[in-house]
């Protein structure tokens, strides 16, 4: 059990601290560019972007061309 807290104590404490590093610096970034800059996980982000790219084509099984001997 000592472990386990171990573990979740080594990994929590320094991603919180990142975190709050990250927001810190973004609020200067803001301060000195004078507009809003989103966050990574905010509309406009780069993790945002990243997860809700529209630049691949869904598989649409219908436009698929069967010959003959095809095992379907």
């Amino acid at each position: 059990m000592m472990e386990i807290l171990a573990n979740l104590f080594g990994f929590g404490i320094p991603i919180a601290f990142f975190l709050l590093s990250y927001i810190g610096v973004h609020i200067v970034f803001e301060k000195d560019a004078k507009k809003t800059i989103p966050l990574i996980w905010e509309k406009g982000g780069l993790l945002h972007k990243l997860l809700n790219r529209k630049d691949y084509e869904v598989f649409d099984k219908s436009k698929i061309k069967y010959r003959d001997g095809d095992n379907t």
